[in-house]
């Protein structure tokens, strides 16, 4: 046995030792780092809403998707597929499209009854690579990126279709969904599945099928997750009223009716031109500026200093009228339709502000 008794040396130092503050100060050191240790950093604009269990659960439930789909499409394509789960994150809805390339396919999916939707995207080096194997080639095809044809678009149904069937069956032993597909993009700006700050979980796999390969991206939005995952560890399903179930409250029914009855300005404009200072300078009563507009053109028409149609000039009823001809579309349309709502909600703040003071 070991002697731990001290001996009258060790004690007369462990004493000046305490008299001269040194201890103390170990101590405090000690508990400083330890607090330290315990601070952890936290983004609150990125917060991890699922936790790492969750996230292997996840996985879990998608490698047994990788693995059914793998012998689903060895079948389809009469050649060897390999596919694997190559990560699983979380994104905003914003990153995971400018992560995508200007041109791709695109697929939009719901899982009936649960909320949201799902985007499916498969890179165009693996749907070309598709197209070749089922008309009787390798897959091995290079060509250059470009939207599908309707023709290869019907081509690659049957693969897509095996996609929908696989997930479907994935989830059928957590909970029973009906896979839809809402429609199919080659931009994928042009989805608008969620918010551009919504979270977002994208799993990416690796897909190679005989000499075919490439990658593809389901992305869910986290209310269609944490849904799942509730059914996952027995909880009662949790819905988000933006991703589709409707908020029947009477603050909603009543703030709905308040926007509706907003008054917005309506302009029209008539054309531009550009003159110099020397012109300006110069201007005078019946002075005549040619336009750029050409008399047969559409004129633009604004909501609130947003172009939104165009539309085509005329008189009822000894007044001015604008007939919309056809609407503006623009590739980032939400932005407009959310600041034309924001703009509103100003208009009904300010409203409700005159009101108050009256």
């Amino acid at each position: 046995m070991a002697n731990n008794i001290l001996s009258q040396e060790e004690v007369d130092a462990l004493m000046g030792a305490v008299e001269r503050g040194e201890l103390i100060q170990q101590d405090e050191d000690s508990a400083s780092s330890e607090l330290e240790s315990q601070v952890l950093e936290y983004n609150f604009r990125r917060p991890n809403l699922i936790t790492k269990d969750e996230l292997r659960m996840l996985n879990t439930l998608h490698e047994n998707f990788t693995r059914e789909l793998q012998s689903s499409l060895s079948l389809l394509m009469r050649a060897n597929c390999d596919i694997k789960l190559v990560s699983t994150d979380q994104h905003q809805y914003h990153e995971f499209i400018i992560s995508l390339s200007d041109v791709t396919h695109v697929v939009l999916l719901s899982l009936k009854p649960l909320p949201g939707l799902v985007v499916m995207e498969v890179n165009l080096s693996l749907i070309f690579g598709i197209v070749d194997l089922l008309l009787g080639g390798q897959g091995d095809i290079e060509t250059e990126a470009r939207k599908l044809s309707e023709v290869e678009v019907a081509i690659v149904e049957p693969f897509l279709g095996q996609l929908m069937t696989q997930l479907e069956g994935s989830w059928k032993n957590i909970t029973p969904v009906k896979v839809g597909l809402e429609r199919v993009e080659s931009n994928p700006e042009y989805i608008q599945a969620a918010p551009s700050d919504a979270p977002m979980i994208v799993l990416t796999f690796d897909v190679k099928i005989g000499l075919a390969n490439g990658i593809i991206n389901l992305c869910y939005p986290m209310p269609m997750v944490q849904g799942i995952l509730d059914k996952m560890n027995g909880r009662s399903m949790q819905v988000d009223t933006y991703y589709g179930d409707i908020d029947t409250s009477g603050a909603a029914i009543s703030l709905e009716k308040t926007v509706k009855d907003i008054p917005l300005e309506f302009t029209v404009e008539l054309g531009q031109a550009r003159i110099t200072g020397r012109d300006l300078l110069h201007l005078g009563v019946g002075d005549v500026i040619v336009m750029d507009q050409k008399v047969s053109d559409p004129l633009v028409s604004c909501i609130e200093q947003i172009p939104m149609y165009y539309a085509k000039p005329g008189k009822r009823n000894d007044k001015y009228a604008m007939k919309i001809s056809k609407e503006i579309i623009y590739p980032h349309r939400s932005i407009f339709n959310e600041e034309l709502i924001d703009r509103s909600m100003d208009i009904a703040i300010e409203q409700i502000e005159e009101d108050q003071n009256e």
